[in-house]
């Protein structure tokens, strides 16, 4: 028996005791986790603990493996999407639940609910919103066919994306929608639970107009899919998830639960975004230059806590032989500019940049330096390093950001230009040819332009791919959403006086583009608005499974009710595509870090598990420290802090004081002075896999517990004074 089918009988041996709804007394195969008697498994439709599979995708066989293991894992629901346009061909036949009847079975078998997401139209019934009596029925029939067997269903899914919603999302068309399936869905089961679509990212000006079009009548529970990859959770699930709860409370709903069914972090190989761009740009911005010593400024630390190294080797292999690069963090990055032995530097690939050493960058540009900004939206995203090596990433900046104009780069795109599409396909110019450019003979997708509004005289604007906006808009008939058409004010792009694009269409939108400054200015900008398949910048798979337990328990502190984790298995058919690789389990279902990850937190907080009020991680959200109590009464939590591990003195009380009005705050020390309260109570600690901790106790009594990325459970105290 090799190894892969070793694992899975230890995964089938815990199935079948955890459909049992118990306890879980002997530890599997895999490393990634130890079971002992005190955890427990609960199960149920009331149950917290959630993932996406997509079970319609496969056959029986596969289907009844994957529910086996996602039994084995402690989740007690899956969510996937019901694709009502291959249940009903024609609007005359019955909808075809046979392939769902059997889904709906095999999962029952192993102790699963279903979460549906009733969406994918059929071609007659859209747009959606002209189609409401016909969406209502097969609604209404859908939930009375399954009744208490889908306790909750889910209306739409990441309804403010054109991708998903089929044309430019419009929350008033939504509500329309959402009110149609409401009052069909209670018809048929008025105990039914009904989940906003779970929207993209949180966009509160969308949920807002969700609340301003009436639509809080018409869902039972709030849905976000609160995404920060590759980012760590904290300072952003967190202010979040309150975020949206003071919005709601605006609007007289913050009582209503908030669901959480998408969340969770790729671990796909780093790649370089736009690599075709950056070549060719280079060789316009500095035709003479025959290497680089480049420099990737990072607003992510790489897995050890230092800077990304993987994506400066990815960055390496794309330059000039002979050339170089670093990745740097913050003060690392300044000293480099400083030096002056830089060339270019090269800003994520995700449209974030670092602020905080944005200055040093400006001077590197006016001094002759080049900058390379291929993230889509150039320095769209604002992150400032409060601390070494974590960064906090602030708001988008909606197309104003006073330090992009600074640089002279002026963003362009559908919102702020009517006559610009969503996205489209750009192909090169001739200037882009000269220069060797070698990219997709199908043409680059992009979604961002760029104008030479801001440039001043003798900067010349190179454009590198460009698309007509005829043509875009023409393609609307083929299902591209794209602004309205109309408006003549595309620009026209300036160019060198050598006329390298003097060919150019006027009625051209530019996606990608050199500026080379001659005014007070004498460097060179790179950007494009390339519009990346997945995200290029990643995590190793330990950060999979740190970053899903302290989410987790992030979203349980915040009062979030259901946490979904996306997704089970991951197809991996892309070894660079981020879509492929969100699985807590690789294709073959063997189990990645994360898969521990989730089923260790599910033991350590049992469902049934209270939440205690209080504080939960200290002023500057460095130290975490959510407390719950388990369902036979033992407080218990988990504690971690982000930056370097330091050994901190933890005291604990024997157990949660009646009637108190929230949990203690902890006081915590890394040294071990006498206190005039000593810890006599008993405290056992498991690391996020599973495995015992033992730390080291000093006079006072107090826990040496080393604190760092890697969260610690604790049982049998409250974390006290």
């Amino acid at each position: 028996m090799n190894a892969h089918a070793l694992l899975f009988t230890a995964l089938l041996a815990i199935a079948s005791t955890a459909s049992g709804q118990q306890q879980v007394g002997a530890a599997t195969n895999s490393s990634f986790v130890t079971c002992h008697s005190s955890f427990a498994v609960g199960r149920g439709p009331a149950a917290p603990y959630g993932v996406c599979a997509h079970l319609p995708r496969h056959d029986a066989d596969f289907r009844e493996r994957e529910c086996a293991s996602i039994a084995a894992l402690g989740a007690s629901t899956v969510r996937f999407g019901i694709s009502w346009r291959g249940m009903q061909k024609s609007p005359d036949a019955p909808p075809d639940f046979s392939k769902l009847d059997a889904i709906v079975a095999e999962a029952a078998g192993h102790g699963l609910t279903i979460l549906p997401i009733l969406y994918w139209p059929p071609k007659w019934a859209q747009p959606i919103y002209e189609h409401l009596g016909e969406y209502g029925a097969f609604i209404e029939a859908t939930v009375a066919r399954y009744g208490s067997r889908f306790p909750a269903i889910e209306i739409w899914n990441e309804e403010n994306l054109a991708g998903f919603w089929g044309e430019a999302p419009n929350p008033t068309n939504y509500v329309a929608a959402l009110h149609a399936a409401y009052e069909a869905a209670k018809r048929s089961n008025p105990d039914v639970t009904v989940y906003l679509g779970g929207t993209a990212g949180v966009p509160m000006d969308f949920i807002e107009a969700i609340y301003k079009n009436g639509g809080a009548a018409f869902f039972d529970a709030m849905n976000v899919h609160p995404y920060s990859h590759p980012y760590a959770p904290e300072g952003d699930l967190d202010r979040k998830l309150e975020n949206l709860r003071a919005l709601m409370a605006k609007y007289g709903d913050a009582e209503k639960p908030i669901v959480i069914t998408e969340h969770g972090w790729p671990t796909h190989d780093a790649s370089v975004k736009g690599a075709a761009i950056i070549r060719a740009g280079l060789a316009i911005a500095r035709p003479e230059q025959k290497t680089w010593r480049a420099v990737y400024a990072a607003t992510k630390a790489g897995a050890d806590g230092g800077p990304p190294r993987d994506i400066a080797a990815a960055i390496e292999e794309i330059l000039p032989p002979g050339s170089s690069c670093e990745a740097c963090l913050g003060a690392r990055l300044r000293d480099r500019l400083a030096a002056g032995d830089v060339d270019v530097v090269i800003y994520p690939f995700d449209s974030s940049f670092p602020e905080d050493t944005f200055d040093a960058v400006c001077d590197f540009v006016k001094a002759g330096g080049v900058l390379v900004d291929t993230g889509g939206a150039p320095m769209w995203w604002r992150c400032r390093e409060n601390v070494p090596g974590q960064f906090e990433r602030l708001e988008e900046d909606n197309g104003t950001n006073p330090l992009r104009k600074r640089l002279r780069v002026d963003v362009d795109a559908w919102w702020l230009n009517p006559a610009l599409p969503h996205e489209g396909r750009a192909f090169p110019t001739a200037a882009a040819k000269d220069a060797g450019y070698k990219g997709d003979p199908a043409g680059e997708r992009v979604y961002r332009f760029q104008t030479p509004r801001l440039l001043q005289p003798g900067d010349e604007f190179i454009p590198l791919l460009t698309l007509p906006i005829e043509e875009q808009q023409a393609d609307n008939s083929k299902g591209e959403a794209v602004a309205a058409s109309g408006a003549a004010s595309a620009p026209s792009p300036v160019v060198s006086s050598s006329g390298a694009a003097s060919a150019l269409r006027s009625r051209t939108a530019v996606a990608a583009s050199v500026v080379r400054f001659n005014s007070d200015f004498k460097g060179a900008v790179i950007i494009s608005g390339d519009k990346t398949r997945g995200k290029v910048a990643t995590n190793n798979e330990e950060n999979q499974a740190r970053y899903l337990a302290r989410a987790m328990a992030i979203a349980f502190t915040e009062g979030v009710e259901r946490y979904f984790c996306y997704e089970y298995r991951a197809p991996e058919e892309d070894p660079t595509y981020s879509e492929d690789h969100f699985g807590i389990t690789h294709a073959n279902m063997t189990p990645k870090p994360a898969w521990g990850a989730y089923r260790n937190f599910v033991l350590a907080r049992p469902v049934g598990s209270v939440q205690m009020p209080g504080p939960w991680h200290d002023e500057a959200r460095t130290f975490f420290y959510p407390q719950w109590t388990r369902p036979d009464g033992t407080p218990a939590g988990i504690l971690w802090k982000t930056g370097a591990t330091e050994r901190m003195a933890l005291r604990f009380s024997a157990g949660v004081p009646s009637g108190a009005a929230s949990a203690p705050s902890p006081v915590v020390s890394s040294s071990g002075a006498a206190s005039a309260l000593r810890s006599r109570t008993s405290i056992s600690f498991r690391d996020y896999t599973g495995r015992t901790v033992v730390p080291a106790r000093d006079a006072d009594g107090a826990y040496l517990v080393p604190v760092g990325e890697s969260p610690i459970y604790f049982e049998g105290g409250a974390l006290v004074r």
